[in-house]
């Protein structure tokens, strides 16, 4: 008797070992098998997604098996096109156009917490609305694939209007100038309808800040704005008062705003890393970084 329970023990822990090691080596192909980044940002996947071209906002699914990022020709160029790379098999595919992208200027793929939708801007021509004249498109998920994109039929699109970033409420948060006024705005998702906009008030957009990354559960948003002058966007954090205020940006540091170039922040479905786009020398990269900058403001923040 004792040498039978003994051997379930052993064969217990053994199996429990194996799976540390499966889920330990699955996690080490993650994020295209690099090194973890500390607290100094490091170029992104250098040569996979970092390369030559330009390459700027990605959004990785919750289990970081794939990543949508765009990409084009050269910082000057206008050829965004969105791209992505699947974990198969223990490998990462070759990077190519999206499934559900198309040969036309195309950027800023964003996947909801849900992961049931991917928004997008596109300068796509077919089956716009002529009630709304923005660039917002959406994809949807389906059991084998992604949708035929959509066009996104809700009066946040309208006129000039792109990073959109949905939460866990599914309230959209985005760029735009609607009704003449740039700045950055929100739309809450009724019975699964965006009717109405709503110009975030408050210090959130006392600076021209765009391109806003909210966390899921809508505790922070970290976005870009350009205090030195035009062309050197710099990321800056706002942290969610108690009362569902948005509190006075903090400008995220030199580490971080180190070129003045930094611009497409989003932060890792895990929440360990923050990534943004940078460019130095004229070549325009992803970069990524330790999240825990976020804690260190917060808490600055707080103190403040």
């Amino acid at each position: 008797m004792k040498q039978t329970m003994k051997l379930k023990v052993l064969s217990m822990l053994l199996f429990a070992l194996i799976i540390e090691v499966s889920n330990a080596q699955s996690s080490d192909r993650l994020y295209f098998n690099q090194k973890p980044p500390g607290n100094i940002p490091e170029i992104f996947a250098p040569g996979i997604i970092s390369t030559e071209e330009f390459e700027f906002s990605g959004t990785f699914s919750k289990d970081g098996t794939v990543y949508f990022f765009t990409r084009r020709p050269t910082y000057e160029g206008s050829q965004n096109r969105i791209f992505y790379s699947q974990l198969i098999d223990g490998k990462w595919s070759e990077p190519n156009l999206a499934p559900f992208a198309k040969d036309v200027f195309e950027f800023e793929p964003v996947m909801s917490p849900y992961e049931d939708k991917i928004f997008f801007y596109s300068e796509r021509k077919e089956n716009r609305n002529n009630q709304y004249d923005g660039d917002l498109w959406f994809t949807e998920k389906t059991p084998s694939a992604w949708s035929e994109p959509q066009y996104f039929l809700s009066p946040a699109n309208k006129k000039w209007c792109m990073s959109v970033c949905p939460t866990n409420s599914r309230t959209l948060y985005f760029s735009s100038n609607y009704d003449g006024v740039r700045g950055i705005y929100k739309a809450e998702c009724i019975n699964g309808e965006y009717p109405d906009v709503k110009y975030l008030e408050g210090e959130i957009n006392s600076s021209f800040y765009s391109h806003p990354y909210v966390a899921p559960d809508e505790s922070y948003m970290i976005m870009d704005a350009q205090p030195s002058g035009r062309g050197k966007p710099e990321l800056f954090i706002s942290f969610k008062n108690d009362d569902d205020s948005w509190g006075k940006p903090i400008n995220m540091g030199a580490e971080i705003n180190a070129t003045k170039t930094e611009f497409g922040a989003s932060v890792s479905p895990d929440g360990k890393y923050l990534f943004f786009h940078r460019r130095v020398d004229g070549k325009g990269d992803i970069y990524w970084v330790d999240s825990q900058i976020i804690q260190l403001l917060k808490q600055k923040a707080s103190i403040n």
